[in-house]
C-alpha cells in the first residue's frame, strides 16, 4: 500500500470515529403529537383584606378597608404530553416543551401567531396534566399578548389552533442581526376551534394557578449537572485522543514497515 493511500485510509477512519463519538453524545429531538385543547374561564379574582395602621403624625388608628378584585379571563386548556426537559451537552441547550397559538377570522385564510421566538413560547406545565394559557378577555372580545392587542366586534367568528413544539430558542449568529429562532420539532397545527364573540360565560372554570398566565422569555438558562457534564466532556476528549493516537501509531507502523 502506498504512503498516500495509507494516509487517506487513516484520515477516513479518524473522521469516521469522530463522527460516531459526536453522534453518541447527541440526543435526537422527538416530534410531539398534535395537541388537544378547549377554552376555559380562568377566575383569578381575589379579596384584599381590611388592614389597620397608626397615623405616624396623629397617633390615630387608621382603617384600610378591604376590597374585591375581579380578574376573569378566557384561556386555552391544553392536554399535556409526557415529556421532561433535559440538557443536551452536544447542543449546549436545554430542550423544552412549548406551545404556540394562532387565530384568524373564519372568512379568511390569513393566520396570526400569538408568540414569536424573540418573545419566547409558553412552557408546558410540568406539575399538571394540562397547561392553561390565558390571552383573551372574559367575553373573548379582546386578545392581549406581548404588547399585541386585537378587539373583535360582536358577532365575529374567530378560529383558534394550537401547536406543540419540542426544542430550544436561541440566537442564530449566522444570520444578519442574529435573530431569535426556534430549533426542534413541531407537531403541526391542531384542529380548528371556532367561537362567536362574545363567548358564552358558560365555559368550564379552570382552577387558578400561579402559572395561569405564563410569561415566556427567549432567554433560556440551561440547567445541567456540573459533575455529569464534566465527566461527559472528559470521556469525550479521552475517546478522541485515543482514536487520534491509534491512527498516528498505525501510520508510523506502516511507514516504518514499508
Amino acid at each position: 500500500m502506498s504512503k498516500s493511500a495509507t494516509l487517506l485510509l487513516i484520515s477516513v477512519l479518524t473522521v469516521s470515529n469522530l463522527i460516531i463519538v459526536s453522534s453518541a453524545f447527541a440526543q435526537s429531538i422527538i416530534k410531539p403529537s398534535i395537541p388537544e385543547f378547549t377554552l376555559v374561564l380562568v377566575d383569578s379574582s381575589y379579596d384584599v383584606p381590611t388592614t389597620y395602621s397608626i397615623d405616624p403624625y396623629t397617633g390615630e388608628n387608621v382603617t384600610h378597608h378591604g376590597y374585591h378584585v375581579e380578574d376573569k379571563k378566557i384561556g386555552m386548556k391544553i392536554k399535556n404530553q409526557p415529556f421532561t426537559s433535559y440538557y443536551d451537552a452536544s447542543l449546549g441547550q436545554t430542550v423544552g416543551f412549548y406551545y404556540n397559538i394562532r387565530f384568524k377570522g373564519s372568512f379568511t385564510e390569513e393566520w396570526t401567531e400569538l408568540y414569536r421566538a424573540y418573545d419566547g413560547y409558553p412552557h408546558q406545565w410540568s406539575d399538571s396534566d394540562h397547561t392553561v394559557i390565558t390571552f383573551l378577555s372574559e367575553t373573548g372580545k379582546t386578545i392581549e399578548s406581548h404588547g399585541f392587542s386585537k378587539t373583535f366586534p360582536d358577532g365575529a367568528q374567530v378560529d383558534y389552533q394550537v401547536e406543540a413544539m419540542i426544542g430550544y430558542v436561541h440566537r442564530d449568529v449566522n444570520k444578519a442581526f442574529a435573530p431569535w429562532v426556534f430549533t426542534g420539532e413541531k407537531s403541526g397545527w391542531s384542529e380548528t376551534l371556532t367561537v362567536t364573540v362574545p363567548i358564552s360565560t358558560q365555559l368550564p372554570t379552570s382552577t387558578p394557578s400561579p402559572a395561569t398566565t405564563p410569561t415566556p422569555t427567549p432567554t433560556i438558562t440551561p440547567y445541567q449537572e456540573p459533575q455529569q457534564i464534566e465527566q461527559e466532556a472528559i470521556l469525550g476528549v479521552a475517546i478522541v485522543v485515543a482514536v487520534i493516537a491509534a491512527g498516528l501509531g498505525l501510520l508510523i507502523y506502516l511507514v516504518r514497515r514499508k
